[in-house]
Order: structure tokens, then C-alpha cells, then sequence
């Protein structure tokens, strides 16, 4: 990684067991690919609930050239953990899918509107209907 991991922490108190899991996590995004230039990491407590608790949610923003790869707001969970986790397996996903793109590794589609339509069969146009 070209720059070191941003991490910013929004409506909570930075957790000391929270920031190595996440610079860990970040170290291990060069495996997939070694373009990673930047990871910023946002963690944050949605709502102020007294009786069940916080709800964590964790969004992941990674750029590589030509492309930015997000883990957006669907990573949430009660246990900050799971939140971090979930986000940072879908940015795994996400930057695996960009390495195989790069490396040629994927199937190009053909696109839906030049699709190769058969040709009708001429046989029986010669056979007269009757009238």
C-alpha cells in the first residue's frame, strides 16, 4: 500500500482491540494486488440505543488505479467485529474480482443488444399455401 490506512472512528470512543484488527485486515489488501494506493476506513456508531446497544457500521473505501473499490453502509452489525469483518470480506471480494479483470482472467460478455439471432430456415417457402 502506497499510503498508510486512514481510519477515523465517528460517534465512539476508539476501541484498542478495534484499530490493529482493522490495520491488519488493510496490510492483507496488498495480497490481492499490489496497485492498493490508499484505505480509508470509517467506523461508526449509528443511534443511541440504552436498552440493545449501539450498532456498528464500518464502510471501506480502497482506491486502485482507475478504479475505487467501496464496502458501503450494508455492513452493520451489534458487535463491532462482525461489522469490520464483513466489510473488509467484501472489499476482499471486490479487490480479487479487479485483480482477475487485470490479469485477462475473466469472461468478456457479449453485450445484450448484439446477440447473433439464428436464421429462419428457408426449407417449405417453395410450398404453395392454400387459399
Amino acid at each position: 500500500m502506497k499510503l498508510p490506512v486512514q481510519i477515523t472512528f465517528r460517534d465512539l470512543v476508539p476501541l484498542p482491540s478495534v484499530e490493529p484488527e482493522i490495520r491488519r485486515r488493510a496490510a492483507k489488501l496488498d495480497l490481492w494486488t499490489s496497485d492498493v494506493m490508499s484505505c480509508n476506513v470509517v467506523v461508526e456508531a449509528t443511534g443511541n440505543r440504552h436498552q440493545q446497544g449501539h450498532e456498528y457500521s464500518v464502510k471501506i473505501n480502497v482506491h486502485v488505479p482507475g478504479e475505487e473499490i467501496v464496502a458501503g453502509t450494508h455492513h452493520q452489525d451489534q458487535d463491532i467485529q462482525r461489522a469490520v469483518h464483513g466489510a473488509f470480506d467484501a472489499v476482499d471480494r471486490q479487490l480479487e474480482d479487479y485483480a482477475r479483470q487485470r490479469r485477462g482472467q475473466t469472461k468478456l460478455h457479449e453485450p445484450s443488444g448484439k446477440r447473433a439471432v439464428p436464421e429462419a430456415s428457408t426449407e417449405g417457402d417453395d410450398v404453395e399455401k392454400p387459399s
